[in-house]
């Protein structure tokens, strides 16, 4: 396979190699490997993977999450979600901001999604990414020892109201590498414990502008049956608002086993 770099913080396009077929356990590492130093991975041209096999190839990398409040599995394939987005029609100019990283509202923050492009239409519905190890590293050192040993909140909201709210670090750490990221969201992040509303409000709000630098993003525009790979914990994503055009993927997530 080949690994090319797509921008100059993070993400990579990896060709030749058939997702559909059995991946030997050196395969399956070098992919780890490369996921875990771009963060996100493009794979194009996998018109082979089926979701059966789209679903074996994700419990290669650890135990696939079943259970989601809002989208239903693939009929015969549990743990392999269909994501479907209906046409919808957008004023210019205006955007929903829903950046987030879809392991933020669970115990267990280590995801990695998989996530194929079924249908999609001529043009737009692209996915952004943010890389938070680089956003980050990008705070002034007074702001950093601010925020480390902070924990906020993370809740579901209106996708499920019933569950508890679960508390994570502002900064995460890798204890292996020691490599830091910022973990609060927009879209699930509700307060940081110990500050006051009005501290809140100022502080989430800077923080979460964070993910809008161009230079820390990665945009994804979707090919026919690509699929994207990436990190959960240390990324964050948002699907740009512009299409009028409905866009239907298939997404397994999984934690890797440690």
């Amino acid at each position: 396979m080949e690994i090319k770099q797509l921008t100059g913080i993070f993400g990579a396009r990896i060709t030749d190699i058939d997702l559909s077929q059995p991946l030997e356990d050196a395969t399956i590492s070098a992919l780890s490997s490369a996921l875990k130093q771009y963060k996100v991975l493009v794979f194009p041209e996998q018109h082979s993977l089926t979701p059966e096999k789209h679903l074996a190839l994700a419990k290669r990398f650890g135990r696939v999450e079943i259970p989601h409040p809002t989208w239903p599995d693939y009929p015969g394939s549990p743990g392999l979600k269909v994501l479907t987005l209906k046409g919808t029609e957008k004023k210019k100019g205006q955007a929903r901001d829903g950046w987030h990283t879809d392991g933020s509202t669970r115990e267990n923050t280590t995801w990695i999604s998989l996530l194929q492009a079924i249908e999609i239409p001529p043009y737009g519905r692209d996915t952004m990414f943010a890389d938070m190890e680089a956003v980050y590293a990008g705070l002034s050192s007074p702001m950093q020892s601010f925020l480390e040993g902070l924990t906020a909140e993370h809740s579901w909201g209106w996708q499920k109201p019933e569950a508890p709210p679960v508390e994570h670090p502002v900064v995460m750490r890798d204890p292996a590498s020691g490599r830091k990221w910022l973990y609060v969201n927009r879209s699930y992040t509700t307060r940081i414990i110990g500050l006051t509303e009005r501290e809140n409000n100022c502080v989430l709000q800077f923080l979460f502008e964070q993910a809008h630098i161009p230079e820390c993003q990665l945009r994804v525009s979707w090919q026919p049956r690509a699929l994207a790979m990436w990190d959960n914990e240390i990324t964050q994503h948002y699907i740009i608002q512009d299409g009028v055009f409905p866009r239907v993927m298939h997404r397994a997530m999984v934690s890797p086993m440690r």
